[in-house]
């Protein structure tokens, strides 16, 4: 029963409902961790299914890496377009 009443009492990190910059430093590196793959792919062409997918799937590991890799193999816009200028010149 004593056991119960100190892990109750127990000071750990995060238990209280103070707002600390500590927090909100790891709530800002959480978010920008999580939207990671969303970064890497604002120039690409599949950008807002790349987003579409990373917001709900990017909580779960295997969902964030799915949109880590797609959204580095994805084809950007730029690329495409310089590319399409130069087969009008030819």
């Amino acid at each position: 029963m004593f056991d119960l009443i100190f892990l109750l009492n127990s000071n750990l990190p995060f238990e209280n409902n103070e707002i600390t910059k500590e927090k909100v430093i790891a709530g800002v590196l959480i978010v920008f961790i999580y939207l990671i793959p969303s970064f890497i792919a604002r120039d690409k062409i599949q950008f807002k299914y790349i987003v579409l997918f990373n917001v709900p799937f990017g909580f779960t590991g295997i969902g964030w890496l799915i949109s880590l890799v797609w959204s580095i193999n994805a084809k950007s816009k730029t690329i495409d377009f310089l590319r399409n200028d130069n087969d009008l010149d030819e």
